[in-house]
């Protein structure tokens, strides 16, 4: 819990970060604040809020020093990775809530019914899609020092994008459905309205945690396997 409460009031105060989640979290509200009718229809998912929290998670110890005076503790490179993990989560899940409250205070104060049950589904949706992609990030964390794990994310975007035209234009199923593959990997979600209608999707839930478990299991096997010393690694 002390790593967790730690890296969100890191995260909090960086102007930088703050600004970012402004402009991706806030600015969508002035839609509701206009157009109160619109409701949650107007407002993205918390991808973009997932990431302020979670650049640079791993890397950013890694080359400061910081997770190596850190490791000196008795705590272990899972239980690191795991609470990175889960303030990453957190932060982002914390953010939703107060978006969902902003929006269904809007709503009502315009004179609107609020819609409870699609405020539900909207938070329930961000909270799995924010513990899938800081799972996500946590392993890309552990690969590179500092912010790399958002190249190696942009990088993997891009190639499955050149995939999906090269499969296209030449037909070739297999590359196609590989860059989708690499796609649903990186944005790891559920389609939850799914899970309420009809039989469960059972291949999809299945993705969805193997998907998690995978890259913090690899994330923690990576970090382990790391040579760590006390000097800054620079980047």
């Amino acid at each position: 819990m002390t790593i967790i409460m730690a890296m969100i009031r890191q995260r909090l105060a960086s102007p930088l970060r703050m600004v970012l989640l402004f402009m991706t979290m806030g600015l969508p509200l002035l839609t509701v604040a206009f157009m109160p009718g619109t409701g949650f229809s107007t407002i993205g998912n918390c991808y973009a809020a997932v990431l302020v929290f979670a650049a640079g998670m791993i890397g950013q110890d890694l080359s400061s020093g910081t997770l190596q005076l850190l490791l000196a503790r008795p705590v272990t490179r899972a239980e690191y990775v795991l609470s990175k993990w889960a303030g990453a989560a957190g932060g982002a899940i914390a953010v939703v809530l107060v978006q969902v409250v902003v929006v269904l205070a809007l709503v009502a104060a315009h004179g609107h019914a609020p819609d409870f049950r699609a405020a539900g589904l909207f938070l329930a949706g961000d909270v799995v899609l924010a513990i899938g992609v800081a799972a996500v990030m946590a392993l890309l964390s552990t690969l590179v020092p500092g912010f790399g794990d958002l190249g190696l994310l942009v990088l993997a975007f891009f190639s499955s994008i050149v995939m999906q035209g090269i499969g296209g234009m030449k037909d070739w199923p297999a590359v196609t459905r590989a860059a989708t593959e690499i796609q649903g990997f990186m944005t790891p979600q559920l389609d939850l309205p799914q899970l309420r209608h009809g039989p469960l999707p059972w291949f999809s839930i299945g993705s969805y945690l193997s998907t998690v478990t995978l890259c913090l299991a690899l994330a923690i096997v990576v970090l382990n396997r790391s040579e760590l010393s006390y000097a800054s690694s620079g980047g």
